[in-house]
């Protein structure tokens, strides 16, 4: 990993410098830089940044009576993502109904990554979908999007559960879910089974 500093968006506080650190990969493998706390950028190709980031750890991962018989009520499909209008404007009104102006992030995560996606439907109806990337020993979530018609279906933490166990199923040791701070993504800290990555190692979430 070459490590880059960009002091661009840096400022200095109480006596200390704090900036942005980026990498580019050498000859390391997906896997290798996620376990090192690295994050592939969605605004730069070939980016890797550092962040707060979090990952399920899935030896004892299970998911409750309770919480499958809802998840029983989907229809779940998994395929290779294929850039479509339908799921673009899912994506479109989803951030619309939630003032996030992440399109442009949503657009390169469309040409950075090769993509699976997951859909939910409920009786026929599209109500969630999932992208994500496939590692050999990790699974990556990216961006999600679900219908707020549904609310007793939790379908935004049910995705990552969903995930969570396809990932377990392919005999995968993580689905590492991007980064999360108390003023941002902050449902992902209500997940189970996490890891965190302080900056120098992980440790139990």
């Amino acid at each position: 990993m070459k490590v880059q500093f960009n002091h661009q968006n840096g400022f200095f506080l109480d006596g200390r410098v704090f900036c942005e650190v980026y990498g580019t990969s050498e000859n390391e493998s997906d896997d290798e830089l996620l376990n090192l706390g690295w994050l592939k950028s969605f605004t730069e190709k070939n980016t890797w940044y550092q962040s707060r980031s979090y990952r399920i750890e899935l030896s004892n991962f299970v998911i409750s009576k309770k919480r499958r018989h809802i998840i029983k009520k989907l229809s779940c499909e998994v395929s290779d993502y294929i850039q479509s209008k339908e799921i673009d404007d899912f994506f479109q009104e989803y951030y619309n109904d939630n003032n996030f102006d992440i399109m442009d992030e949503y657009n390169n995560c469309s040409k950075f990554f090769k993509l699976k996606i997951v859909y939910l439907r409920l009786d026929g109806k599209l109500v969630a979908v999932g992208r994500y990337v496939e590692n050999e020993m990790s699974n990556v979530f990216l961006n999600f999007a679900y219908s707020k018609d549904n609310l007793k279906l939790s379908l935004g933490t049910n995705l990552f559960y969903i995930l969570a166990d396809i990932t377990k199923k392919q005999n995968k040791d993580y689905l590492y879910i991007y980064e999360s701070y108390d003023d941002n993504f902050s449902y992902k800290q209500k997940l189970p089974n996490l890891n965190l990555w302080n900056g120098d190692k992980w440790v139990t979430g």
